[in-house]
């Protein structure tokens, strides 16, 4: 979720490009500061609500260890997870064989229109540079059928800093979604809580993304 404080704007190497190895935090250790090891209670929440029911495809965007995809596909769905973190991804492999991962950029994401029913992001969102933010929705939109459903949790502090992340910040971003929830709440990782707006959005039956 919240990478780590002593990051700074290098986090964002892991959402659009990884210049080097000890660049990446899941080779220098520091995504245990957001790392969570067991299925997350917001994700989970979904499910037992029935916001979220199997069958379908899943897209976990920017899915690290690829916790979040196994536990969708131990639930019923068929997952693929994609990160840039070539560390992150060999190990995802090896821990979740049934999970499919592809190394790719959250701005350009190789798959067909309306490939998947289902959107996960647990920190990418929050670390892009502003003016990629359109381009995020803009792929999302286009990867999810319509009618499909994404669940976003955004940290309200990256690199120990307060950001923009908020209510005007997701509608305005997501101003061609239905917002069906939307709340500040702390959601956990192995070594403590991070506050983070946690959405759940669908994208309408009917229209296009603006341009």
């Amino acid at each position: 979720m919240d990478k780590h404080p002593l990051l700074g704007g290098s986090a964002a190497r892991r959402l659009v490009g990884l210049s080097r190895v000890d660049d990446d935090p899941y080779a220098t250790g520091v995504c245990t500061y957001w790392h969570l090891s067991t299925p997350p209670p917001e994700l989970t929440s979904t499910i037992s609500d029935g916001w979220l029911r199997p069958p379908g495809r899943v897209l976990d965007i920017g899915c690290g260890l690829g916790i979040e995809a196994a536990t969708l596909t131990q639930a019923g769905f068929r997952a693929v997870g994609v990160d840039l973190s070539s560390v992150a991804l060999a190990r995802a492999s090896a821990t979740h064989p049934e999970v499919s991962f592809v190394e790719a950029d959250v701005r350009s994401l190789p798959f067909a229109d309306g490939d998947f029913d289902v959107l996960l992001d647990r920190g990418c969102f929050h670390y892009l540079e502003p003016a990629d933010r359109s381009r995020y929705a803009t792929e999302s939109f286009r990867v999810l059928r319509p009618g499909g459903r994404f669940l976003l949790r955004a940290c309200l502090r990256a690199a120990g800093v307060r950001n923009d992340i908020g209510m005007d910040t997701l509608l305005s971003v997501f101003a061609d979604w239905d917002v069906i929830s939307a709340r500040e709440e702390d959601v956990p990782s192995d070594t403590r809580d991070l506050r983070a707006l946690v959405a759940r959005l669908q994208r309408p039956a009917s229209i296009s993304p603006a341009p």
